[in-house]
C-alpha cells in the first residue's frame, strides 16, 4: 500500500514545519506561570492508584479517562490559536477531548461519506454492503465503524460534554440514513455523499444502531457515576449567560483568546467574521459557472461547509440551552467543537487565487496578535500560587500555621513551606473548634484566600481571626490570592452558638430571630455581629443585607454589604422552604470603623434589599432610622475611651 503518493510529497515539508511550529509554541514558556486550582486537582487525582481514580471523593465533574492516562490553512490557524496553546499548556483534559472528538468526527465522516480508499472499495464492491459487496468493502466499513465507536467512547470518558457532540453526530447519522433510503428508492447516487451509497436503507439503520449500542456498552461502567456527578453538580448562585454575551465571548475565546483585552477586541472579532464569510463566498461562487464539473465541486464545498457549521453550532446551542437550567459557563467546555471552526477557515481559503491567500494571511496575523497577548498580558496570567509559596517559605517558621481556602494547587508546593500548611474546609458549625485544635498555641496564622473560592463566602474565618487576634498584622496581595497574617492571642476562637432571640420581620420573607454583637469596643477595634435568619415564605429574589454603624449625628462610620447565605452557600432564591436545614442560616460580619479615633455610642442598623435592583424591603417590629421603615435599628454599641 503506497501511503506517499506523488501528489502528497509536495505537502510533506510544509506539514512537517507546521507540526514543528505547533510543538515549539506549546513548549515556549511552558513553566513561566504557576499551576492553578484545576491543574492542582488534576495532579492530585492522577497521583492516586488508577483503580481508585473513578471513585475518589475529590473527583470533579469529569469522567476519569483523562486522569488515567483541511489543509495547511486549518492546521496553521489551530497552531496559532491562543485557545489551543493555552490548554495545551494546562494539566487538564480539554486538549485530549478535542483530539478524541476530532478523531471521532473524522472517522464518522469517512464511514458515512467515504473518501479515498473507502469510497473506491465501496464502488468496486458494487456500492452496497447488503447486496453482495466484496470483502474489501465490508472490511473498510467494519474498521471505520469500530474506530468511530472506540474514539467516541474515549471522548466520553474524557469529558461528559461529548454528549453534545454525539447529538451532532446522530443528526448526521439521521441525514445519512434518509439519504441512503432516497438513493435506494430512486436508484440514484447519494445526495449527501456524492458517490454511490455503501448500504441499503436497512443496513444503514443497522450500522447506526450498532455504533450507538457499542458506545453505550463501552461507556456502561461509567454510567452510574456519570449520572451521580452530573446530577449533583449544581450551583444556584451562578447566573446563565445572555445569548449575545455567549456568542461574542465564545467567538473571542475560539479566535483571539480570552487573554486579549475585550475592550479592544471588537474590531478584530468583526474582521474575522467578515474574512470567514468572504472566504466562504469565494468557495461557493463557482455555483454560477456554466461548467458542470465546477458546479459539482462548489456543491461539495457547500456540503462540507454545512457539515462543519453543524459540528460547531449544534454543541454550542445545546450547551447554551443546558446553561439556562444548570449555569456553569466556561468556553473551554466546548473546545471539542472548535476544530470545526478552524476547518471552516481552512475551507474558506481553499479557493485558488491571491484573494484567498491574502485573507488567510490576515487571519494568521490576527491570531498571532491574540497569541502575543497570551504570552505577554500579565493581567490574564494564571493565579500565582508559586509566588505565594515562595513568599511563605521565606516568611514562616515551624511555630506558625498556614491555612488555604482551596485544596489545590498548594499541596503541590506545600513542602517548600516550613510551617504546617493545610486546606481548611469551612463549616460554620465546626470551624472554631478546628482552629482551637490546630492553631491555638501557634505564633502566627496565615489565611490564604483564592479569588474563585466558594469555601468561605460568609467570611467566617476572617471573622473568627479578627475576633480573637484583632486586625491582620500584615496583608499581601498576589495574582489571584490574598494573604492575611495574624499574630495570635492566647484566647480561644469562638462563634456564638446560642444567639439571644429577637423577632425582626423583613417584609414577611425573612425573619431575623437571633442576634449577637460586640457591645463594647476599644478604640480602633472592629465590631463583630452574628445574625440568624429564617425564611418565612418562598421567594425568587436574592437578598443582601447592609449592616451599618451610625453615629448620633448621622455619620456612617462602618458599613458592610453581603448576600444572605445558608449552609450550602445558597442565596435566598434557592432556599427550600420545606427543608429546615436549609431554610435558615447563621451569617457573620466584621465592621471596622472608618474613623479609628472615634469615641462614643453607635447605632447598629440592618437593611435588607434586593441584590439585583437595590430596592430595600420593609422592617417590622423594630425602630427604624428617621422612620424610613427599612433601616432597622437592631443594637447599640459603645466605643470606650482609652483608660
Amino acid at each position: 500500500m503506497n501511503f506517499l503518493s506523488k501528489s502528497k510529497i509536495p505537502f510533506l515539508l510544509p506539514a512537517s514545519l507546521l507540526i514543528l511550529l505547533v510543538f515549539v509554541l506549546r513548549l515556549y514558556r511552558l513553566d513561566f506561570q504557576s499551576i492553578w486550582w484545576d491543574e492542582g486537582h488534576s495532579i492530585q487525582m492522577a497521583s492516586a492508584p488508577i483503580t481508585q481514580i473513578p471513585t475518589l471523593p475529590g473527583m470533579d465533574v469529569h469522567p476519569p479517562g483523562f486522569f488515567a492516562t483541511l489543509g495547511l490553512w486549518a492546521g496553521s490557524f489551530a497552531a496559532l490559536s491562543p485557545f489551543y496553546v493555552a490548554y495545551a499548556q494546562e494539566v487538564r483534559m480539554y486538549a485530549m477531548v478535542t483530539f478524541f472528538a476530532t478523531a471521532s468526527v473524522y472517522f464518522l465522516w469517512r464511514l458515512l461519506f467515504g473518501t479515498g480508499k473507502s469510497a473506491q472499495a465501496g464502488r468496486r464492491a458494487g456500492g452496497q454492503v447488503g447486496r453482495g459487496a466484496g470483502e474489501q468493502g465490508r472490511y473498510v466499513v467494519v474498521v471505520l465503524l469500530l474506530l468511530y465507536v472506540f474514539l467516541t467512547t474515549l471522548a466520553l470518558y474524557t469529558h461528559y460534554f461529548t454528549l453534545f457532540l454525539l447529538a451532532f453526530e446522530n443528526l448526521v447519522w439521521l441525514v445519512w440514513i434518509f439519504s441512503a433510503r432516497q438513493s435506494t428508492v430512486n436508484g440514484q447516487r447519494s445526495a449527501v455523499s456524492g458517490h454511490s451509497s455503501f448500504v441499503t436503507r436497512h443496513s444503514s439503520f443497522v450500522l447506526w444502531a450498532f455504533s450507538q449500542a457499542g458506545i453505550l456498552l463501552f461507556f456502561a461502567p461509567q454510567l452510574f457515576l456519570a449520572a451521580r456527578q452530573i446530577g449533583d453538580y449544581a450551583n444556584p448562585n451562578l447566573q446563565p449567560p445572555g445569548l449575545l454575551y455567549y456568542i461574542v465571548h465564545n467567538w473571542q475565546a475560539c479566535t483571539l483568546g480570552l487573554t486579549f483585552d475585550s475592550a479592544n477586541a471588537q474590531p478584530y472579532l468583526w474582521a474575522l467574521v467578515a474574512i470567514l464569510l468572504l472566504g466562504l463566498s469565494l468557495v461557493i461562487r463557482p455555483l454560477s459557472f456554466a461548467n458542470s464539473q465546477i458546479r459539482k465541486f462548489a456543491n461539495s464545498q457547500i456540503r462540507h461547509s454545512l457539515f462543519l457549521t453543524a459540528w460547531l453550532i449544534i454543541p454550542l446551542t445545546l450547551y447554551f440551552i443546558v446553561l439556562q437550567q444548570r449555569p456553569s459557563y466556561e468556553p473551554r467546555y466546548m473546545m471539542l467543537a472548535t476544530p470545526a471552526l478552524f476547518l471552516l477557515f481552512g475551507l474558506a481559503f481553499s479557493a485558488k487565487g491571491w484573494i484567498s491567500n491574502l485573507l488567510g494571511v490576515a487571519t494568521a496575523i490576527i491570531l498571532l496578535a491574540g497569541l502575543g497577548s497570551y504570552y505577554s498580558n500579565e493581567a490574564f496570567f494564571k493565579d500565582d500560587a508559586e509566588g505565594v509559596t515562595q513568599w511563605l517559605a521565606a516568611e514562616t517558621t515551624p511555630d506558625d500555621i498556614v491555612y488555604v481556602d482551596v485544596p489545590h494547587p498548594f499541596h503541590y508546593y506545600a513542602e517548600r513551606i516550613s510551617a504546617p500548611t493545610r486546606y481548611l474546609f469551612v463549616d460554620i458549625h465546626t470551624a472554631a473548634d478546628t482552629l482551637n485544635q490546630e492553631a491555638l498555641g501557634k505564633n502566627r496564622l496565615y489565611w490564604i484566600t483564592w479569588w474563585g473560592s466558594d469555601t468561605d463566602p460568609r467570611g467566617l474565618i476572617s471573622y473568627l481571626l479578627r475576633k480573637q487576634a484583632g486586625p491582620p498584622t500584615a496583608e499581601k496581595q498576589f495574582r489571584g490570592y490574598r494573604v492575611e497574617q495574624y499574630t495570635l492571642a492566647g484566647q480561644s476562637f469562638s462563634l456564638p452558638d446560642d444567639l439571644p432571640s429577637v423577632e425582626i420581620n423583613f417584609d414577611n420573607v425573612l425573619l431575623l430571630d437571633g442576634l449577637a454583637y460586640s457591645k463594647i469596643l476599644s478604640p480602633g477595634e472592629a465590631g463583630w455581629v452574628t445574625l440568624h435568619f429564617t425564611q418565612l415564605s418562598p421567594t425568587d429574589i436574592n437578598y443582601k443585607i447592609s449592616l451599618r454603624l451610625r453615629a448620633p449625628d448621622g455619620r456612617l462610620l462602618a458599613q458592610v454589604d453581603k448576600p444572605i447565605l445558608n449552609d450550602r452557600h445558597f442565596q435566598t432564591a434557592a432556599w427550600p422552604i420545606e427543608d429546615p436545614a436549609l431554610n435558615q442560616a447563621v451569617n457573620v460580619y466584621t465592621l471596622p470603623l472608618n474613623e479609628p479615633d472615634y469615641r462614643g455610642p453607635l447605632t447598629l442598623e440592618a437593611v435588607v434589599y434586593n441584590a439585583a435592583t437595590g430596592d430595600s424591603i420593609a422592617a417590622y417590629n423594630v425602630s427604624t432610622t428617621n422612620d424610613d421603615f427599612v433601616s432597622a435599628q437592631i443594637g447599640e454599641i459603645t466605643v470606650k475611651s482609652e483608660e
